[in-house]
């Protein structure tokens, strides 16, 4: 008899936790699907050093939010720029929306725009948000969009001109300072150079024409050619690189970099911040931390009903970041007002070696 008591009395317990878990099972189905989802849509990888410092600034914002289902999708086609890749990661984004049904998409990068989101403009079940778009916002028809705000990503030109003013005193240049933008030819990259070169008050500067490129050979022809025709070089990107002109491997990244510092025979100023982390002395960049935070308040001013994304106007994102690099710096002959040096150091952005910047950035987290 104890034993049959005993038995239906662990069945029972059983029927009763069963019974529990689903209860609490139905109850978190319900509750989450009542939250509404925000989707935050990269157009890299997560291994990218502007993605992992957007990031941040995104999770600045979201901590703690745990009344939305937030979800990420990486498309990774900075590591993969081929069009026929970019096509069909595009296509796997929009699977993602669709069977997700954000409230909110967070995208961004112009990618994101360009293959994902542009095919969800002016819909009312969906609002969009983006961040680091290097293109006009008229390119996707986000100017006219009634779904859709975010930042655009731009160049600090008053920083770069600074910046660049600073070294021209110091080696006796008169004005105006010849500036040579030498990058791939990657879309963004483009997109960059119609911005730099639509920009109208570069004076006491003067931007050249620029050297986009193809391959490693024309990329080392373009800065050792430098020095008969400017007076300091602007780096913004050189991730689409390649080989040789077959145009089958793409150089390592930071080769590039490296063999760019060691060679070339004027000052370089990188426009990333990533160009100071791989290798150069100085970089004057336009913030990824902001990005992140400006276009995560928004996304959650959106989910919140606190606005709609009409509401809220598109903005540029100017805000500079100063990157420096204390090796390279003294190894380039290069110095700056010591108030350069105390905004890299306020930032985590101050290298006292080309290699403590992951272990420095790490150890203030």
């Amino acid at each position: 008899m104890m034993n049959k008591k005993f038995f239906s009395l662990k069945i029972t317990k059983r029927i009763v936790i069963s019974l529990c878990l689903c209860i609490m099972a139905g109850y978190f189905f319900m509750t989450s699907s009542h939250r509404k989802t925000l989707l935050i849509l990269h157009s890299y990888g997560s291994d990218y050093a502007w993605v992992r410092d957007v990031n941040i600034g995104v999770k600045r914002v979201i901590r703690g939010k745990t009344n939305y289902n937030i979800l990420w999708h990486y498309m990774d086609t900075k590591n993969h720029p081929e069009e026929e890749y970019k096509q069909k990661a595009g296509i796997i984004a929009r699977r993602v929306v669709d069977y997700v049904k954000p409230d909110v998409v967070l995208a961004i990068d112009d990618d994101a725009q360009a293959y994902v989101m542009k095919h969800y403009l002016n819909r009312d079940d969906i609002q969009i948000v983006f961040a680091g778009v290097n293109a006009k916002a008229s390119q996707y028809g986000y100017d006219k969009g009634t779904n859709v705000t975010g930042v655009l990503e731009r160049i600090p030109y008053e920083g770069i001109k600074s910046a660049i003013e600073t070294q021209a005193v110091k080696k006796g240049l008169e004005p105006p300072y010849r500036t040579l933008h030498i990058s791939d030819q990657s879309i963004i990259v483009k997109y960059d150079d119609i911005n730099m070169h639509e920009y109208k008050d570069w004076y006491p500067l003067e931007l050249i024409p620029s050297k986009l490129v193809n391959t490693f050979d024309e990329w080392k022809q373009a800065v050792l050619e430098s020095k008969n025709i400017a007076d300091f070089i602007l780096i913004s990107n050189y991730r689409k690189v390649y080989k040789d002109s077959s145009k089958t491997e793409i150089m390592p990244f930071k080769q590039v970099i490296e063999w760019t510092f060691k060679h070339a025979p004027i000052p370089i100023i990188g426009v990333n911040g990533f160009v100071c982390e791989e290798g150069s002395a100085v970089s004057i960049a336009t913030s990824p931390f902001e990005q992140g935070e400006t276009s995560a308040k928004m996304a959650l001013a959106i989910l919140d009903g606190r606005a709609k994304a009409s509401d809220i106007p598109i903005q540029n994102s100017p805000f500079p970041m100063v990157f420096m690099s204390e090796e390279r710096l003294k190894i380039a002959g290069m110095s700056f007002p010591q108030i350069y040096e105390a905004f890299a150091r306020a930032t985590n952005n101050y290298l006292r070696s080309t290699t403590d910047f992951l272990s420095q950035f790490f150890s203030n987290k």
